[in-house]
């Protein structure tokens, strides 16, 4: 009896792993069903406001959005955001970088937060067809710069 719910638990944690559930900053704002964060592993967030981002980025629990946020991470739930491409230099990369998130931006490509004094060959060469935002006084060395050339990693400094 005991195996057959263990299979069951274990079944159940496969197929919520790759269960994706899509919503918006209103939806996120209003609360979302504990069934949710049950059958879902994933939340993907549409294009949120820079003030919800920032408010996000410090755990501010009194904006509505980021407590329902800070709830699904309590669930294990994991994060993606899709923030348009003309957000991305203003984005808050420290904070930012210590959240369990994932960023892509409004045409799904991949964003990659690098902090840090420097970026090297041994950092870009895992990347590829993608952003990657540093801080503005970041020194990347020529032969990563040669590697984002080939790779199409697109640079964007942070304001």
């Amino acid at each position: 009896m005991l195996d057959i719910i263990v299979a069951r638990v274990i079944a159940l944690l496969r197929e919520r792993k790759y269960k994706i559930y899509a919503v918006n900053m209103s939806e996120l704002s209003a609360g979302l069903a504990k069934t949710i964060y049950l059958h879902h592993g994933q939340l993907y967030l549409l294009l949120p406001d820079l003030a919800f981002i920032q408010s996000l980025s410090v755990y501010d629990s009194r904006n509505p959005a980021v407590a329902t946020l800070l709830e699904a991470w309590a669930f294990g739930v994991r994060l993606r955001l899709m923030v348009h491409r003309q957000l991305l230099a203003a984005l808050p990369l420290r904070e930012l970088r210590r959240l369990p998130i994932s960023l892509v931006d409004n045409q799904e490509i991949p964003v990659h937060m690098a902090v840090g004094g420097s970026i090297s060959y041994a950092d870009a060469i895992l990347l590829h067809d993608c952003w990657l935002l540093t801080e503005r006084e970041t020194l990347i060395t020529p032969l990563a710069r040669d590697v984002m050339e080939n790779r199409n990693i697109k640079l964007i400094r942070r304001e």
